[in-house]
């Protein structure tokens, strides 16, 4: 006898249409598994069994196999254990289906019958979607994916017994839940940004990149806050999109993370990551790296020298293309890798550079070899360089209110600094303007800023790059055209300090100090 049930592999953030085919023979009781199986699929037949016998069903008494097909095609997880169940209920004899023969059952098994829920279930419920399923039946423990799914019937079930229940209509899955709204997002840093005092150019760059996702460089000696300033960023960021959030959700899940947090991405890996850990792995069915996982959200490398070269120069083609290709012996998978970058780096390897020739420790050729290790194309992808200088007694403490988000003007940088919130609200504000397109794209005094970036020797990449933050900086301040104000202030955030970064260059001193 033999059956045929539908379900789905992972490749990559993809799904893949799978058919289970399940045959018994006459022959000595025994389950072969066919199809190129992973080792979690293999093992499928020990939880399939177990569940079976403690759902009050019986175990074949002859030959069964159970082919995956496509032959060809990897097949890696536990997902197949739900149609795996039901086909060997089927060619058994103790299971009259009477629907779900066009539908996808995915589900992990436990073995006392109980459905798990499965890695990948959102992207798997897309490609059911896609290849035109009847509809999807999930583990209960997957409603928050089953949730942002449309355009195909989901039904949630609890058990293998609900299952059998269900194909022969003696019982009705639960629908998935509302997705309904996102609360207030959980803040990382652990500071308010009105604590950030002295530090207006600072301050100011982190407005910049959060409303037009400029990639930031933040560059000081240590323990001056760049690593809480990126985090501090991160609370500042626009809420994801119902689109951006389904492949944050998606990738999460595949990756087996909780797939249930509303905040967008925030990966920080450390500087002794792998290139595998870091890009991720294209063998069966691929697992995704931090480079993929920061996908609409912000991938933040602290102490960025130290960072394997090959790292740091995979970093190229995502920034560009805002996706990852992985060429392997065992394939080919394209991830999405649309993230902003922002890195912390110390100006030579005391970390005293900046603050002038009295305080550091290293000889030219050190410094020059330690920002050696940032090369030009992956510095010119950049788009804001930024010192961030140290603390002196003499600034003072926060205001008080400020830390609720109360207004206030800092009287270096001349405009409202308040806390967090209010921050918040001024990004979100100019993140609008600029995707509703209300900020023109070219600015006043284009042709003098060509002549600035001609004399400097800039490439054609930071002629965009300069114009894009004038444009940030004239929606941050509520105009609808950059002027030359702007293009002067982003001159400076994207070159001003790069200048003095480049290798073979001399490090002063910052004549501005701030």
């Amino acid at each position: 006898m033999h059956c045929q049930w539908r379900g789905g592999s992972l490749r990559g953030i993809e799904g893949v249409p799978v058919r289970v085919e399940v045959q018994m023979a006459r022959g000595l009781p025994g389950l072969s598994l066919v199809g190129l199986a992973g080792a979690a699929t293999r093992e499928s037949r020990e939880r399939v069994l177990g569940a079976l016998r403690e759902s009050g069903f019986q175990a074949p008494s002859g030959r069964v196999t159970v082919n995956l097909a496509p032959a060809e095609e990897p097949k890696e997880g536990s997902a197949f254990d739900l149609p795996m169940a039901l086909g060997l209920l089927e060619v058994t004899g103790q299971l009259r289906p009477r629907r779900g023969r066009g539908w996808w059952l995915l589900g992990e098994l436990a073995l006392d019958g109980r459905l798990r829920p499965v890695r990948g279930a959102l992207a798997l419920g897309l490609a059911a979607r896609r290849a035109g399923a009847a509809g999807l039946i999930l583990p209960a423990g997957n409603a928050a994916e089953a949730a942002l799914l449309d355009g195909i019937p989901v039904g949630l079930l609890e058990n293998l017994a609900e299952a059998v229940a269900w194909v022969e209509e003696r019982h009705e899955a639960a629908p998935p839940p509302d997705p309904g709204e996102d609360g207030p997002a959980r803040r990382r840093a652990p500071l308010d940004l009105a604590e950030v005092v002295g530090l207006p150019r600072v301050r100011r760059a982190l407005e910049v990149a959060a409303a037009g996702g400029h990639n930031l460089l933040l560059v000081g000696s240590p323990g001056n806050g760049k690593s809480l300033m990126s985090r501090v960023l991160a609370d500042l960021l626009p809420p994801l999109a119902r689109d951006e959030r389904r492949e944050v959700m998606a990738l999460r899940s595949v990756a087996g993370l909780d797939p249930t947090d509303p905040r967008r991405p925030f990966r920080a890996p450390h500087h002794t990551v792998s290139v595998a850990g870091f890009l991720g792995t294209a063998s069966r069915g691929g697992r995704p790296g931090e480079i993929v996982l920061a996908h609409c959200g912000l991938l933040f490398l602290d102490e960025l020298p130290e960072f394997n070269r090959a790292v740091r120069e995979a970093l190229r083609e995502p920034l560009e293309d805002g996706r990852l290709v992985l060429s392997r012996g065992a394939g080919r998978l394209v991830w999405p890798a649309r993230f902003q970058l922002v890195a912390a780096m110390n100006p030579c390897p005391c970390g005293q550079a900046l603050r002038g020739e009295e305080h550091c420790r290293c000889s030219p050729a050190q410094v020059r070899a330690y920002l050696g290790r940032i090369s030009g194309p992956l510095l010119d992808r950049i788009d804001l360089v930024v010192e961030v200088p140290r603390w002196r007694a003499s600034e003072g403490a926060p205001r008080a209110g400020a830390a609720a988000g109360g207004g206030g003007v800092d009287g270096a940088a001349g405009r409202d600094s308040g806390g967090t919130d209010a921050a918040r609200a001024r990004v979100l504000a100019a993140w609008r303007r600029l995707r509703a397109g209300e900020v023109a794209a070219e600015p006043e005094g284009g042709s003098w800023l060509d002549a600035q970036l001609e004399r400097a020797g800039a490439s054609f990449r930071a002629r965009g790059k300069v114009r894009g933050v004038a444009r940030t900086l004239a929606a941050l301040d509520g105009r609808d055209r950059a002027g030359r104000g702007d293009l002067v202030e982003a001159l400076d955030l994207c070159l001003g300090l790069r200048r003095r970064l480049e290798p073979g260059l001399a490090i002063v001193a910052s004549p501005q100090g701030h």
